[in-house]
C-alpha cells in the first residue's frame, strides 16, 4: 500500500529523474565559457489512481503548502517529497473494486504528481 502523507494512493507508474542546471555564459570577446551552478533535486513524476474526493481534494491541497511529505510504500520509505504539481483526471467507471476500504460507487481520479524530493 502506497500513502503520501498518509492519504493512501494506488501507483501505477514512477519514473526518477534527476537534471542539472547548465548555464551558457558567451563572452563578447571569444571563447565559451560554462558555468555549473549545481544540481536540481531529484524529480519523481508519479501517475496513481485516487478514490473519492476527499482523498482527491487532501492531495491537491498538498502542493499549496510549502512543505514536504513523506512517501511510503508498505515499509519501505522514499523519504520526504514537495508535491510540486497535482493534476487530476475523472475517470467513469461503474465500480471501484481496488479499495475495499471505500464504497464501490466512489469516484476514482487518475493523478500526476509532479514530487522533488526534500
Amino acid at each position: 500500500m502506497w500513502t503520501l502523507n498518509n492519504i493512501q494512493i494506488t501507483v501505477v507508474g514512477l519514473k526518477e529523474e534527476s537534471t542539472q542546471n547548465i548555464v551558457e555564459l558567451q563572452p563578447l570577446d571569444g571563447g565559451t565559457v560554462y558555468q555549473y551552478f549545481g544540481y536540481v533535486n531529484d524529480k519523481f513524476p508519479l501517475e496513481c489512481l485516487i478514490v473519492g474526493s476527499g482523498d482527491k481534494s487532501a492531495v491537491a491541497a498538498l502542493a499549496n503548502t510549502g512543505l514536504a511529505y513523506p512517501l511510503l510504500w508498505d515499509t519501505t520509505d522514499f523519504g520526504d517529497f514537495y508535491v510540486n504539481k497535482a493534476t487530476f483526471m475523472w475517470m467513469t467507471s461503474y465500480a471501484q473494486s481496488f479499495r475495499p476500504d471505500k464504497p464501490r460507487e466512489d469516484l476514482v481520479f487518475r493523478c500526476t504528481l509532479d514530487l522533488s524530493k526534500a
